[in-house]
């Protein structure tokens, strides 16, 4: 009897730690497979669709085929966006910026001459608006909806003023720290293309790089792309008589080799006519001292700007005002 209970102990103690080690391993397995689950979800960044991205961009129609554009002049910066650490992103903001494009906007509105905007007020650090959907947000995956917005915006107002009045202007407003104190002018063309002749810049060659192109064979005035560049009625030309010196301009024809100078970047390049279309495109990127140091010289230069605009608009394009 005794032998035959101990073998009935001995098999229930064995059960009983079969039975433990298998809860064991069963909670084991789940932590570890839990545990796997949060890292990897931890890399999936769950963005709240109920965001009011309005709330960051201020856009409008206008009544003339000119688009105002500001991308580095914004000032907001929600916590809940990721600062941009990539290796190839600047994060500097373009002062006075977003201040210009609205006092530009107000200052042609007294002539009754309405331009398109699209402005952001997100500060640079957060997103990008001057890059691809790729690099503007170094992997934040939380600002694309806002980045399609945006660019939606500009492709509508776009298209409305190429079925409205068949060809337009696109002005992306920026702002430069180099040394010389100048506005220079993005038309997607390098110093080295700038610094040709007459004859070589005028060629299919070069035309067909330019953000301009499309104005360049069907403008108002007739004359030839070099002209548009630097000739007495070209954009910098106009900024130059308003005591705001561009290159290029007729009085500074193209960088020096040596010399710092912006050729316009994405927006110029997806809206300009040199990809398609009949919407030419300008990257403006306007030195600080005299110009957007402060609020009241940034009125002054809006005043002046907006009188360049409409001359520009008037000798190339047509009378739209």
């Amino acid at each position: 009897m005794i032998p035959a209970l101990r073998r009935f102990c001995l098999f229930k103690i064995c059960v009983e730690r079969i039975l433990l080690l298998s809860i064991f391993l069963t909670f084991f397995s789940c932590s570890s497979s839990k545990t796997s689950n949060d890292e990897q979800d931890s890399n999936v960044l769950i963005v709240d669709n109920d965001i009011d991205w309005s709330e960051f961009i201020e856009y409008s129609k206008g009544n003339i085929p000119v688009i105002l554009i500001s991308v580095h002049g914004g000032t907001l910066s929600p916590e809940w966006i990721s600062d941009r650490s990539c290796s190839n992103a600047v994060t500097v903001k373009d002062d006075n910026t977003f201040e210009l494009a609205k006092e530009t906007e107000e200052a042609l509105s007294l002539i009754e001459a309405s331009p398109y905007v699209v402005l952001n007020k997100i500060n640079r650090k957060k997103i990008d608006l001057n890059r691809s959907l790729e690099d503007s947000n170094c992997g934040d995956r939380t600002t694309e909806e806002y980045w399609d917005l945006f660019h939606k915006k500009v492709s509508e107002y776009k298209e409305e003023i190429e079925r409205l009045f068949g060809k337009g202007l696109i002005l992306d407003l920026h702002g430069h720290g180099h040394s010389i104190q100048r506005i220079e002018l993005g038309y997607l063309l390098s110093k080295s293309n700038l610094s040709e002749n007459d004859e070589s810049l005028n060629s299919n060659e070069i035309t067909s790089l330019s953000s301009i192109k499309n104005l360049a064979a069907n403008n108002r005035s007739g004359i030839n792309h070099s002209e548009l560049l630097r000739g007495e009625k070209s954009f910098g030309a106009l900024l130059d008589n308003k005591g705001y010196p561009a290159v290029p301009s007729q009085n500074d024809t193209h960088p020096n080799s040596g010399e710092l100078y912006f050729t316009g970047g994405y927006n110029t390049f997806t809206y300009g006519s040199r990809a398609q279309g009949n919407i030419d495109a300008l990257q403006l990127e306007i030195n600080k001292k005299g110009v957007r140091e402060d609020l009241n010289q940034v009125e002054d230069f809006a005043s002046a700007l907006s009188n360049v605009i409409i001359e520009y608009l008037s000798e190339h394009y047509g009378d739209y005002n």
